[in-house]
């Protein structure tokens, strides 16, 4: 009889992944510990303490609720556990069917907004089945963390009927080496009837948006689209206007959970300058309806003289921004307006990185000789000598052809150059791409042109664009659009897709996906840091919160 039982237990470990054995028998399972390990995860890492915003999953929860519900009845007293979450592996749900199996999942933080994504915690069957797009069991062992190995685990992704996007994953979990194989049946009528409810509410959303649409579309007038989660109308004056990198952008603003009635400016890729009415749809999240009229030519609605125009008439100009933000193409385009002698520039750095020191006062005694415009770039990293000189001039600069002086943003001059960037009749401060949201699309679809004529832009591959934080500015933008160029090129398309972009670029970031009143927040910690030079002590001072809710608000952020 010994011998018996002790054959049929070796037959069982031979065939299954044994929690002795410290690298995984299967290729799925192996291919997800490397990708862990290339996030950073490690074995021994703990459980994230932050927790994640999941208001946006509440579409989700709501389908899944009374699924739930009934798996509960079904799954009493079995000391199992359905976990949910959504589409970026943020635990929205959990029901836990016994005493044992709630206890364990307190202690390994599988709580509401707790993330599982595989780049956090590593090999799970809530996160890696959002890589491989597909269903997965993971075994005691196979787990990634030392701390999950307690647990086997199947999970299967919930796959929105209408849009085909990832809405979520189920998994069933329990105190075991391996999962019930009746968890796999089990799981995937769990998925099979949220996926049937996501649907209805599909179709009740549609109904939402088209009525909205019908409302606004008979005025020929006025461009109107409809944006919802699975659908997209325009009327024919808007089909004129739009590409579908503004319809991107406008998608966008759509799915801000925090949208409301309001009025916003938008540089279409046209260049045309628009000002759009955004309308949130009654009873449909995430849709709202579009109205605008493009700004005609000399019409009183016209927006502002723009800062070139402006500026070109000030005898002393200070052009103020991040590195790569635009300031010397700024200052040569100002030029453009004084036809006389060629202006006489200082390149400060160019000078410095070739061993000379900048020739100032030769320089604005040349252009008051020559009565030619004069160009100091850089002036911030001139030494305080040549600053007051520099100042000096400015204060007594006369004449048509401009001064104009070239600096980093005013917040991180010294008090000199502060000084003289004050002593200058006109300042243009130019905002880093990074602010400049409303116009992205135009800018990164004109600078594409520039670079390859006839490529243009998806609306996911703007998306993706827009959610990063672009600290090289326009530098960096035409870096990764060059990138993005040849990638598309290479496979014969004209359309630059997520997949043509470099891999630090692809993904959609959670910052693109967060509320009004989050992003107002996050700009705000954002400019805090620049101004304190990326210091979180000193910015949580400056912000007037604690460095501890300073860094769970950046985790939380996106930052």
């Amino acid at each position: 009889m010994a011998f018996t039982v002790t054959c049929v237990t070796f037959v069982s470990i031979d065939v299954s992944p044994r929690t002795s054995d410290r690298a995984p028998r299967r290729s799925v399972i192996e291919y997800s510990w490397r990708r862990s390990a290339m996030s950073g995860v490690r074995p021994a890492d703990p459980m994230p303490t932050a927790t994640l915003d999941i208001a946006p999953a509440d579409p989700l929860l709501d389908a899944a609720r009374p699924v739930l519900d009934d798996a509960a009845t079904r799954l009493a007293d079995t000391d199992m556990s359905l976990l949910l979450v959504d589409h970026e592996c943020r635990m929205v749900s959990r029901v836990a069917f016994g005493a044992a199996i709630e206890r364990t999942l307190d202690e390994l933080g599988a709580t509401p907004g707790a993330p599982f994504g595989e780049e956090i915690v590593g090999t799970t069957a809530l996160g890696t089945p959002a890589e491989i797009r597909g269903g997965i069991a993971v075994n005691s062992s196979e787990h990634y963390l030392e701390r999950f190995k307690a647990i086997s685990c199947f999970g299967q992704p919930i796959v929105h009927p209408a849009t085909r996007r990832l809405a979520g994953i189920i998994c069933m979990s329990e105190k075991a080496e391996r999962i019930n194989p009746l968890a796999v049946p089990f799981v995937n009528q769990v998925v099979a009837d949220i996926a049937d409810r996501l649907l209805d509410r599909s179709r009740a959303h549609q109904r939402r948006v088209l009525d909205a649409f019908q409302r606004a579309a008979p005025r020929r007038d006025i461009a109107v689209v409809a944006i919802g989660d699975d659908l997209q109308l325009t009327n024919a004056l808007a089909a004129e206007l739009l590409s579908p990198t503004d319809i991107g952008v406008l998608r966008a603003f759509a799915c801000d959970p925090g949208l409301r009635d309001t009025v916003l400016p938008l540089t279409l890729v046209s260049g045309v300058e628009i000002e759009i009415g955004v309308e949130p749809v009654s009873g449909a999240r995430g849709a709202a309806l579009f109205r605008f009229r493009p700004v005609q030519s000399g019409s009183p609605t016209q927006a502002p003289v723009s800062p070139s125009t402006s500026a070109a008439q000030s005898v002393t100009v200070a052009i103020t921004g991040e590195p790569g933000s635009g300031r010397s193409t700024h200052a040569a385009a100002l030029l453009e307006r004084f036809p006389g002698p060629e202006a006489v520039v200082v390149d400060v750095a160019d000078d410095l990185i070739d061993g000379r020191q900048p020739d100032v006062v030769g320089s604005i005694a040349r252009a008051r000789a020559r009565h030619a415009p004069l160009i100091v770039d850089g002036v911030d990293l001139l030494d305080d000598r040549s600053v007051a000189l520099l100042g000096k001039a400015a204060a007594n600069w006369s004449g048509e052809a401009p001064m104009i002086i070239v600096s980093a943003p005013r917040e991180q001059l010294t008090v000199g150059v502060a000084a003289l960037i004050g002593r200058c009749a006109r300042r243009i401060d130019l905002l880093p791409l990074r602010h400049r949201n409303s116009e992205f699309a135009a800018i990164a679809s004109e600078m594409l042109e520039c670079i390859h004529p006839g490529l243009t832009l998806s609306g996911k591959a703007t998306d993706a664009l827009l959610s990063q934080d672009w600290p090289g500015n326009f530098a960096e933008l035409e870096s990764v659009l060059r990138q993005a160029a040849d990638g598309c090129t290479t496979r014969g398309a004209r359309v630059v897709e997520p997949a043509d972009l470099p891999p630090s670029h692809r993904a959609t970031s959670r910052a693109a996906h967060l509320s009004g009143r989050e992003q107002a927040e996050r700009v705000a910690i954002i400019e805090a840091l620049d101004r304190v030079g990326g210091n979180k002590v000193h910015a949580a001072r400056e912000l007037g919160i604690s460095r501890t809710t300073l860094y769970a608000r950046m985790r939380a952020l996106g930052i």
